[in-house]
Parts: structure tokens; C-alpha cells; sequence
């Protein structure tokens, strides 16, 4: 059995240092033939994810209404830190790995779990800046300071999108995680600011027919967001070689099998 080891797409770190410069024509055109072709499993997982959330939120609703406004936010992070985030990380691997030409299962929606303590830990730093930047401009602007928060919470939306892939395709720490998520945005701000303005008005859209178009839409941006991955940060691969060995003389003596797997590896400092 030979294992190698390499990686498809881009450079993380000249994405990091010179920037990347995205065909948006050729990132939706591929995105498009992706979600055509990996349709089925990443819209049932997704189908998966929305039940989860809303049902735990429906069953729980008249109890969190007698909880203290302070306690129903720790719970809401918690809630999102150790069950939504593994799920959300779910999605957008399964678009990472159709971004390379492997298949997807629904179920791969749950393979992240086994990382929840380090994808709840990112979530939650992030949640409290967030939430610090909100109180904090709350408190010093009033209503100028509600509207000024939520740009800059849709800016950190954007700043932080790569974190929890970085965690799961690199196994990186959550620190490192979000500091590269960051670098790698404001890097390439231009290039994000566009792409997040397009996708939110193609959401828009979607919202128009009955919301029907959600159900194109989701697929289609986790499937995006897989190919900018790959192209600014690259994919690493495991390709395993079974060579099997075989006495029966009519059969050929040298046969083998390949397959290949996502592998995370950290090549990076903080």
C-alpha cells in the first residue's frame, strides 16, 4: 500500500502574501455544473441541517421564554457552538470535497463532529466578538451604533468564513484558524466584497418564488464557496495504491486500486 500526499489548487500562503485573483464567470459556471452533478446528497443534507435547528428551537421555545434574556444568549452560543457549527462545517466540506471531484454522502453532513470541541472553541470566540462589538457600539452610539454593528457583523460574517475549513480540511488550531481567515479575507477583500454581494443577491432572489429557490441556492453556494477554497488554499490529498497480489495465472500479477481522501495537515505559525 503507497500513500501520497499532495495538495490541488492553490497556495494558501501566496494567497495570503500576493492575493488571488477569481474568475467569477468560470467560479459560477463551474459551481453550477458541481451542484448539478452532487445535487441530491448536499441538498438532502442540507434538509437535515434546517430540521435539526428549527425543531430543537420549536421544542424549546416556551422554556427559553421563561429564562433571563442573558441566559437564553448563553444558551443560543452553546446551542450554535457545539451543534450548528459541526453541522454548517458538515456543508461546506462536502462542498470542498465536490470541488475536487469526490462524491458525498448525506450522512458526511455528521463526520465533523468528532472535531466539536475545536470548531465549538472557534465559534465561540467569534460569537463573543460579535457580541462585544454589538453591546459595545450599543452602548456608545444607540441606534446609529445597531446599524454600524450590523455591517461590521456581516464584515466578520465574511472575515471568518474560512475558519471552520481551515479547522476540518487542515486541522489547524481555532486560533490560527481565524487569524488566517482574516488575513486571507482583507487580502483578498475586493475579490470577497463581491462575491458575498452577488451570492446575497442571488438569495434575494431565491427568496422570490415561495422561497422554492433556496433549494437551488443553498447547494449552489456551499459548492462556490468549496471552489474558492480550493482555488485560494488548495485541497490536501491522500491517493492510497492497493497493490494486490494474485497466484491465479490467468488473472494479471500486477493490479492495483486507488483511492483518494481528503487530509488535513498545518504548515502554518502563528
Amino acid at each position: 500500500m503507497n500513500k501520497t500526499h499532495f495538495v490541488l489548487g492553490g497556495d494558501l500562503k501566496k494567497s495570503l502574501i500576493e492575493g488571488h485573483q477569481l474568475d467569477f464567470k468560470q467560479l459560477f459556471k463551474d459551481a453550477f455544473t458541481i451542484t448539478r452533478t452532487h445535487y441530491i446528497p448536499l441538498i438532502v443534507a442540507c434538509i437535515i441541517t434546517v430540521f435539526i435547528v428549527t425543531s430543537s428551537y420549536i421544542l424549546s421555545f416556551e422554556k427559553l421564554n421563561t429564562l433571563s434574556d442573558m441566559t437564553q444568549i448563553t444558551i443560543n452560543f452553546i446551542y450554535s457552538a457545539f451543534v450548528i457549527t459541526p453541522l454548517v462545517t458538515g456543508l461546506q466540506m462536502m462542498g470542498i470535497n465536490h470541488s475536487i471531484g469526490l462524491k458525498s454522502r448525506s450522512t458526511d453532513l455528521f463526520n465533523y463532529f468528532n472535531i466539536v470541541m475545536k470548531l465549538a472553541l472557534a465559534s465561540g470566540i467569534i460569537n463573543i466578538i460579535v457580541y462585544l462589538l454589538s453591546v459595545v457600539l450599543d452602548e456608545l452610539l444607540g441606534d446609529l451604533g445597531l446599524q454600524l454593528a450590523l455591517v461590521i457583523i456581516l464584515y466578520l460574517n465574511m472575515a471568518f468564513c474560512m475558519v471552520y475549513s481551515f479547522i476540518a480540511e487542515k486541522g489547524i488550531a481555532p486560533q490560527l484558524a481565524i487569524k488566517l481567515s482574516f488575513k486571507l479575507v482583507n487580502k483578498n477583500l475586493r475579490q470577497f466584497t463581491f462575491l458575498f454581494i452577488v451570492l446575497a443577491l442571488l438569495g434575494v432572489l431565491s427568496l422570490l418564488p415561495s422561497g422554492l429557490g433556496l433549494f437551488l441556492f443553498i447547494p449552489f453556494y456551499f459548492n462556490v464557496m468549496g471552489i474558492v477554497y480550493r482555488q485560494m488554499c488548495g485541497v490536501g490529498v491522500v491517493a492510497t495504491e492497493i497493490e494486490k497480489d494474485n497466484d491465479d495465472d490467468d488473472s494479471p500479477s500486477d493490479d492495483s486500486q486507488q483511492t483518494s481522501d481528503t487530509k488535513g495537515s498545518s504548515e502554518f505559525e502563528a
